[in-house]
Formats: C-alpha cells, sequence, structure tokens
C-alpha cells in the first residue's frame, strides 16, 4: 500500500522567514487592493490566484474579479483546486502578468484577531519560492503560468524593502504622533528638553513615511499605475505626515495660530479624502456636503485637524457592533440606515460647519469639552478639549448643538471673508 505523506503548511514558514512585523488588516486590506485594482482597471494578460477566507472589506473587489475576463483561480477549502486542506488560517494573493508580478501571503494565527504576519514579493525571481509551495498543493498546474508570466527584470529588492518597511512603520508613525501631540499640549510649563526629545522622535518616524510614500509614487509613475486607491492612499498619507510635522513645528516654536484666506471647500474636500479610511470596515453612510464656495478666516491645517477628529469621534461613536471584522463575513452592501454627515453652509455673516451622526445620546454633554473628561474606555479626554481651543484660537465656536435618541450634532462657527 502506498503511503500517504500529508503535506507540511510551507506557506506560513515562508511568512515566518521574512520576519516582518504584524499589520493590521485595513493596512491589509489596502494592500490586497494596491495588488488587484490595476490589473482590474486596465485589463491585459495574466492570471490571479487567491486564497482570502476573510472577505471583509473584500468581496466587491473579489466580485469584481469574478466577472472579469481575467483568468483567476480561488484557493479556499470549498473549491475543488487543493490536494491538501493544509493551509488553515493562511491566505494569499497571487498576480501575474507580462509586466507585473506580486505575491502577498498572510497568516491570521498573530495571537491578536486584528492582526496579520505577512510576506510580500513583488517583480523579483523570489516569486517562485511561494509559487512552487502553492504548485505542490494545487489540482491546477501553475507552472504554466510561472513560464509564461514572468517578467524579465532583476530582483527589485528597493522596491520589495520600500513596500514592507511602508507597512510597518505607518500604523506605529501615526500612533506616535498622536500619542505625541496629546502629550505636548497637556504640559503647562511650556516646551522642555523632555519633550524636544519626544518631537526628535516623532518626526523621524514621519519622515519615514514621507520617503516611503515618495518611492511608491516615483514607482507609480515610472510603471503607469495610475490606480486612484492607491495614489489617493499615497496622498492622504504625504498630507496627514505633512500636517502631523506642522503641529510638531508649532509646539517647537509656540506658533500661534496663522489666519489666512481659506477655500472652505477644499478644506473640507481635504479633510474627506482624510478621513474615508474610518468608515472602510463600518457599516455606516459617510456624506459630505459642501457645495457653497465661502471664503473663511482660518488655519488651514489646524481646521482640517479638528474636522478629522469630530469625524472619528462620529465613526467611533457606532462602537464594536457596526465593525465588520473578519469573523462576520458579509457580501452585505446595502447600508444599515446609519450615518455620519458633514455639513457646509452659509449663515450670515458665518461659515458652519455641521458634523452629524445617529449613533444615540451622549451621556454627560455638558462635560464633553472639559480636558480629561472621556466617554471612551480608552480615550485620553484631550481630543475635544483640544478641538475647541484651536477653534477659538481661530476666533471661530465650537459647541455641541444637539445630542439625543435621534441624532448627534457639532458645528463649528468660522467668520467670513466677503
Amino acid at each position: 500500500m502506498k503511503k500517504i505523506v500529508r503535506q507540511q503548511n510551507y506557506l506560513r514558514e515562508l511568512i515566518n522567514s521574512q520576519e516582518n512585523k504584524n499589520i493590521t488588516r485595513q493596512t491589509l486590506r489596502c494592500a490586497v487592493r494596491a495588488v488587484l485594482e490595476p490589473l482590474l482597471d486596465n485589463p491585459e494578460a495574466g492570471v490571479v490566484l487567491f486564497r482570502i477566507i476573510y472577505k471583509t472589506g473584500l468581496a466587491g473587489l473579489l466580485k469584481r474579479l469574478d466577472f472579469s475576463d481575467i483568468e483567476s483561480f480561488d484557493f479556499s477549502d470549498e473549491s475543488e483546486n487543493l490536494r491538501e486542506k493544509v493551509w488553515a488560517d493562511t491566505e494569499f494573493i497571487c498576480v501575474m502578468t507580462h509586466r507585473f508580478a506580486a505575491i502577498l501571503l498572510w497568516d491570521n494565527k498573530s495571537g491578536d484577531k486584528n492582526y496579520v504576519r505577512y510576506y510580500s514579493i513583488f517583480n523579483s525571481r523570489l516569486q517562485d519560492e511561494a509559487l512552487d509551495i502553492i504548485n505542490r498543493n494545487s489540482i491546477i498546474d501553475i507552472k504554466k503560468y510561472q513560464e509564461k508570466f514572468h517578467p524579465d527584470r532583476r530582483d527589485n529588492i528597493l522596491l520589495n524593502s520600500s513596500i514592507r518597511r511602508m507597512a510597518e512603520n505607518l500604523d506605529e508613525a501615526a500612533k506616535d504622533a498622536v500619542l505625541g501631540f496629546a502629550e505636548f499640549q497637556t504640559r503647562p510649563k511650556g516646551y522642555t528638553p523632555e519633550t524636544r526629545e519626544i518631537a526628535h522622535e516623532v518626526k523621524n518616524q514621519l519622515s519615514i513615511c514621507d520617503l516611503y510614500s515618495e518611492i511608491i509614487k516615483k514607482y507609480c509613475s515610472k510603471n503607469n499605475i495610475s490606480d486612484a486607491t492607491i495614489l489617493n492612499g499615497v496622498k492622504s498619507i504625504s498630507r496627514a505626515v505633512k500636517m502631523a510635522n506642522n503641529s510638531l513645528m508649532s509646539l517647537k516654536t509656540f506658533r500661534h495660530k496663522e489666519l489666512k484666506q481659506c477655500d472652505l471647500k477644499k478644506i473640507i474636500d481635504t479633510a474627506e479624502d482624510l478621513t474615508r479610511i474610518y468608515f472602510e470596515c463600518k457599516n455606516v453612510e459617510y456624506k459630505v456636503e459642501s457645495k457653497a464656495n465661502l471664503k473663511i478666516a482660518a488655519d488651514e491645517d489646524s481646521l482640517i485637524s479638528v474636522i478629522i477628529n469630530l469625524v472619528k469621534n462620529a465613526a467611533e461613536a457606532f462602537g464594536a457592533g457596526e465593525e465588520m471584522l473578519p469573523e462576520v463575513q458579509t457580501d452585505k452592501e446595502a447600508k444599515s440606515g446609519k450615518y455620519v454627515k458633514v455639513k457646509a453652509e452659509k449663515r450670515g455673516d458665518f461659515a458652519i460647519i455641521r458634523v452629524l451622526n445617529n449613533a444615540g445620546k451622549i451621556n454627560e454633554p455638558e462635560r464633553i469639552f472639559e480636558k480629561g473628561f472621556t466617554t471612551k474606555n480608552s480615550g485620553s479626554g484631550l481630543g475635544l478639549y483640544i478641538c475647541k481651543k484651536a477653534i477659538e484660537e481661530q476666533l471661530g465656536h465650537l459647541q455641541l448643538e444637539h445630542t439625543g435618541d435621534d441624532y448627534t450634532e457639532f458645528v463649528i462657527k468660522m467668520g467670513l471673508i466677503k
């Protein structure tokens, strides 16, 4: 009798060999989109191999692939393409064309359901290592695709390293910037040597994000990649890094808000680009209305930061109940009736910016702007305090206009320039 030797999960071993840090699922979803969307937007001869168990945030993308003319193979346990079910919670996507090859592997057993451990290869001869592992457990002969779609380029070590470092540093740098900014704002005695050290380290992390975003932009330009998701993502990263650097600079120099004529619609549009990410995994409608052409006296970056803070709070007010985690697999595309809205309008001599949601009533609304007061389990109680102070420094006014079971509304009032 022939002895059957069960295969090992060599994909997981390959992931571990690259020694990358864990990344959030949100970052992973962005990476998958960055790999697949350019091919879907500009179809050409190629093949896609994928094993995606947790489809939250990616269901629409996979439907586009299914309805396209691009050849693709699903390696989920329910498909007929596997020899053995040995990959467990390890997933992957491989895209191969004559000009481009990209492989992302990730394992869900990271110890935290919100993070994954990953492996990535772009336009490299090393792609065959992962493809050979997949081929050994595949009913489909992948070798013919390896031979047909194999970009004739040298290993792009710089690109691979840049993509990995970008993913690894982005979350960490963002957290450092937010925590550092909050720390500075709570110090009443001025800018001490200790805060200089913190600011220096935060700026170093932000500079890493800035450099890698530039590398990705150059790569997209060189390879004629015009995918809107990638370009808008890089643009948003660059803008967020710039704003964080400006905030650190204002702390270092004790610079007051610099009021100048600003286009309110441009400010609202920028804030919208930077806050869309908060809604990708929530079953909550995000709607922005800003048709009026209004000129206001404001500090542009500071006002954008305030709007971002209010929108982020509004999105988080819905809580974990609206979060579509990997365990909740759904193709539901209809909205739940829950919403966050941003509206800008003219009222007399003032521009009014409204941020609304219907997540429910705020407890103790009279204390909402107090320093240190928070309704979140992990909140610092600084966000709304900083927002109110920032608006008042721009000769504006921020208030909680209404909160109840029907809706909650914050209103910013800024002076118009005629």
